[in-house]
């Protein structure tokens, strides 16, 4: 199995909870991590990618989560998100989605063993020509073109083995968090999010990446 060097979270991703931080505000945003149980790649595994966030952009989460940004690594997921309710709060909200996805994470684990195939994105893609590349960029950066994995060229991209599906948790118990205190904090974790794909080696553009979205 090749080596697989994970991202190095910066230093302001932290559990801490802020004395007197009220994390029912629906005006707040946070910059939320949560990482696999042991850090297994499992999200190289396409229909498993695209099943959380399936869950994530359903309407039964984006009713409850105020979603800005999120980007979905290997081993992680990024969001930028506040709380749509004043009767909910962050950490009820990412325990139900936990919940929900570990159960697609199981039904995933099942097909595996029962076919005995994981589906890693292409490794030989037919390149398009330089002007075509050019001019589907705007596209791609206003939301009005999505590209699918299966037809982009992921580089450095682990493997992953069907016995790493086994293990029963599919998230880490605890999440990481930080609290949006300004616009030049926004920007920076916007910038993170676009840019972490990009600074694992994936793409040579942040709007290449399937994995990565951007909501009004």
């Amino acid at each position: 199995m090749p080596q697989f060097d994970y991202v190095t979270y910066p230093s302001r991703y932290n559990s801490l909870r802020l004395l007197g931080y009220d994390y029912a505000s629906t005006r707040k945003l946070c910059a939320i991590t949560l990482v696999t149980d042991v850090r297994r790649p499992l999200f190289a595994d396409m229909p498993l990618a695209k099943a959380i966030l399936t869950c994530l952009l359903s309407p039964q989460t984006l009713t409850k989560l105020q979603l800005r940004a999120f980007t979905l690594m290997p081993d992680h997921l990024h969001l930028l998100a506040g709380i749509s309710s004043p009767d909910l709060d962050i950490p009820n909200v990412i325990g139900g989605f936990k919940s929900f996805t570990t159960q697609l994470y199981w039904k995933r684990s099942q097909e595996i063993f029962a076919s005995g195939e994981i589906s890693l994105p292409s490794q030989n893609v037919s390149k398009a020509d330089v002007r075509e590349s050019r001019a589907l960029v705007p596209a791609l950066l206003n939301g009005q073109l999505t590209l699918r994995p299966e037809v982009v060229e992921l580089k450095n991209w682990p493997s992953v083995r069907s016995e790493s599906f086994v293990k029963k948790h599919l998230w880490q118990a605890r999440f990481f968090d930080h609290i949006i205190r300004n616009d030049n904090d926004l920007r920076e974790n916007l910038e993170y999010i676009a840019m972490n794909p990009v600074r694992a080696g994936y793409v040579s553009q942040s709007c290449f990446y399937p994995y990565t979205g951007f909501l009004d």
